[in-house]
């Protein structure tokens, strides 16, 4: 077998990981800087250097990874076709745990031939755990199978308590506690007699035999005599402990990761694991990979010039190996709507001057964000893909939501009333939906309804649900007929407590349902909302070509990994990115931070950083530009005002150029967020005077 030219192959710095990485090392690999090809050549060196396949391990987070890896060691060594070397242990932290545990099985209580569970399966295990032990029946909302399946599994890969997890998830549920743990409890019995374990099983069982048989600790740490983890940032405490189990003594440890992308702290992912490991390695060798192929020096400055700002990281500075080109650019908007207008006419202007859908990327900090731009784009027939998630009108809450609308505007509405009634309301199925949706049609109107007996018709068992249906069946008929008020009472109603208890990210949802209201603010007859609504469906629905040449819209936790040639990151307000909840957390605005880093190291050519002086089309509530904004060095971006940009940057409309400038007082130009600010002013002292100020 001939030997591979790692110098020719390889930078300096991937050179000196590949060849000097024995003993503890900790592999510091900035974005977009060959992290994969180093892992794959520091492989392909020990097997070349005399170390059988079976004596490496290769820890990845995800199958497509380790495939990857896997593939392209093996094109390396020239395995004869094969995708992946004879012998060499690589895989998925759970994939290895999976095949360690089948040879071990007797030694944990199981046999070999175990079940493992999928997210289904375990759901459904929780469900029979709550029905067994009467929760269902309790008479009050008892949280959700996924709630508590989220919540066990997070204390699990957090190694923290019951309690610990529930304040940082649901603290109201904290005067049910001994109630869930119960559930949690019954849950593990009934794994136990079926011979199955869960995802977290596959790891808790695994690192629970490395800590109380020494003799499997000694075997298999002497078998991997090294291990390779990749994106070690995102490691939770219970993977960090399980690694550190299976290095042993001989520490031939080498870790990889980037800790200005550590991002998934609501995943149980631990920064500190990185921060502190050559804490519990003194004798670790730190690396750098600070060359960037992929973007150009100027998104690269502001890139380092943000995350210099963080406190807890190891300080880097990465290095951009192609040409320069313009400096990113701030650009303010009046509200969310133009921005939305603003980021489609640059869309259009881009794709009639060749630049192909597929390149251009919109990021933002949570889904709520992107509401108005789909709005938007579907307006003007341009498609997009977006990731990881629904597009905003096709989510389940808001479906809910608009047909708690759709009831108000049409009493006779049978599907929006079958949506309201089933499945939201404890112990109201489709049998009681139907009875009680018979009873409705002779009240004849929403305001009788009220009035009614619902609990004759449902019976004991509906009670609860009733009573909370009547409820918010109250605070909609006190709304009135204007949209956002409306959205707003579903928002403050006993639906907002089934969210809470029915999904994990149910304050993702209420966000979502809270911009909904600001999106509708302008409208004042509720027929017309719901039909452009109905009319936005049924254009996106007709337009939309799944794995088409598309503009692609991703929150900025789905777009890590990814890169375009054009990246706008929207919404950067000072209520959103940072996101306020981070703002009352220890490590929180780090971690934003972080997030933010990441969204601007996806651009490998331009980069448009928006922000909206008003959340909603037509609010009056002025927002602040995010702070990470104002932290940025003004020598990093075109115009750190914005008032050069504005609105008229590829935006083909002469309106924009009136938009983007004003006169102040002293008849100077004055730049657009100024202009905004101006009128923000205005607004104030008409509000007093009882004056109105149309969307602006």
């Amino acid at each position: 077998m001939s030997r591979l030219d790692y110098e020719n192959e390889l930078n300096a710095e991937q050179l000196a990981v590949v060849r000097e990485g024995d003993g503890p090392c900790l592999v510091l690999a900035g974005a977009g800087s060959g992290k994969t090809r180093t892992i794959v050549y520091r492989v392909a060196w020990l097997i070349e250097h005399g170390i059988a396949p079976e004596n490496i391990l290769l820890l990845t987070f995800t199958n497509k990874a380790a495939n990857e890896m896997m593939t392209r060691i093996g094109e390396l060594l020239g395995a004869a076709g094969s995708r992946r070397p004879l012998g060499l242990w690589g895989g998925t932290f759970h994939s290895v745990a999976n095949r360690l545990l089948r040879v071990y099985a007797d030694r944990v209580g199981c046999t070999p031939s175990f079940t493992i569970l999928d997210q289904d399966d375990s759901r459904s295990l929780y469900k029979a755990s709550i029905k067994e032990l009467g929760h269902d029946k309790a008479g009050r909302r008892f949280p959700s199978p996924a709630v508590v399946q989220d919540v066990v599994s997070y204390r699990r890969n957090a190694q923290m308590s019951f309690e610990a997890a529930l304040m940082k998830l649901h603290p109201h549920f904290l005067g049910i506690m001994a109630e869930l743990q119960a559930v949690a409890d019954l849950y593990e019995k009934k794994k136990l007699a079926a011979n199955a374990m869960d995802f977290d099983d596959l790891l808790v069982r695994l690192a629970r035999l490395l800590e109380d048989d020494p003799l499997v600790r000694e075997r298999l740490s002497s078998q991997f005599k090294y291990i390779l983890v990749d994106e070690y940032q995102d490691t939770n405490a219970l993977q960090n402990a399980l690694i550190r189990r299976l290095a042993g003594p001989k520490h031939n440890l080498l870790v990889v990761g980037d800790d200005a992308q550590s991002i998934y702290s609501f995943r149980a992912a631990d920064v500190r694991n990185i921060l502190d490991f050559p804490k519990h390695y003194p004798e670790a060798r730190v690396f750098k990979l600070e060359t960037n192929y992929r973007s150009t020096p100027e998104i690269l400055g502001l890139a380092n010039d943000i995350i210099a700002k963080n406190v807890e990281q190891f300080p880097k500075e990465l290095a951009a190996v192609r040409g320069g080109q313009e400096k990113p650019a701030i650009v303010p908007s009046p509200s969310a709507s133009r921005e939305a207008e603003f980021v489609a006419n640059s869309i259009e202007k881009l794709l009639r001057t060749g630049t192909r859908p597929v390149d251009i990327a919109v990021l933002f900090r949570a889904a709520s964000h992107s509401q108005a731009l789909e709005f938007e784009l579907t307006r003007r027939g341009i498609p997009y893909d977006y990731r990881g998630g629904l597009r905003f009108f096709d989510r389940a809450h808001v479906k809910d939501t608009l047909a708690f609308l759709r009831v108000r505007q049409n009493f006779a509405d049978e599907a929006a009333w079958r949506r309201v009634l089933e499945n939201h309301w404890t112990g109201i199925g489709e049998v009681a939906a139907g009875r009680l949706l018979m009873t409705f049609r002779q009240g004849g109107s929403l305001e009788r309804i009220p009035l009614l007996d619902g609990e004759s018709i449902v019976g004991n068992r509906g009670a609860v649900g009733w009573r909370d249906l009547h409820a918010t069946l109250e605070e909609v008929v006190a709304a009135g007929d204007v949209p956002a008020a409306l959205i707003r009472s579903v928002i403050k109603s006993p639906y907002a407590d089934f969210l809470e208890a029915e999904f994990p990210n149910f304050r993702e949802r209420l966000e979502d349902l809270e911009q909904m209201a600001r999106f509708a603010e302008p409208y004042v007859k509720l027929d017309d909302f719901l039909a452009e609504v109905t009319l936005d469906e049924a254009r996106a629905t007709g337009g939309h070509v799944k794995g088409a040449n598309q503009v692609v819209l991703s929150t900025v936790h789905q777009a890590k990994g990814l890169e375009w040639p054009i990246v706008f990151v929207i919404h950067l307000t000072a209520s959103s990115f940072p996101n306020r909840r981070a703002l009352e957390e220890q490590g929180g605005v780090e971690e934003e931070r972080r997030l933010f880093y990441v969204a601007v190291t996806r651009a490998k050519d331009r980069l448009y950083l928006s922000h909206p002086a008003s959340v909603g089309r037509g609010s009056i509530e002025f927002e602040e530009r995010s702070m990470f904004l104002d932290e940025i060095s003004p020598n990093c971006v075109s115009d750190p005002t914005g008032r050069k940009c504005g609105f008229s940057e590829f935006s083909g409309d002469d309106d924009y150029d009136d938009e983007a400038v004003e006169i102040g007082a002293d008849g100077e130009p004055t730049s657009a967020m100024q202009g905004v600010k101006n009128r923000m002013q205005q607004v104030k002292k008409d509000w007093k005077k009882k004056s109105f100020l149309g969307d602006y």
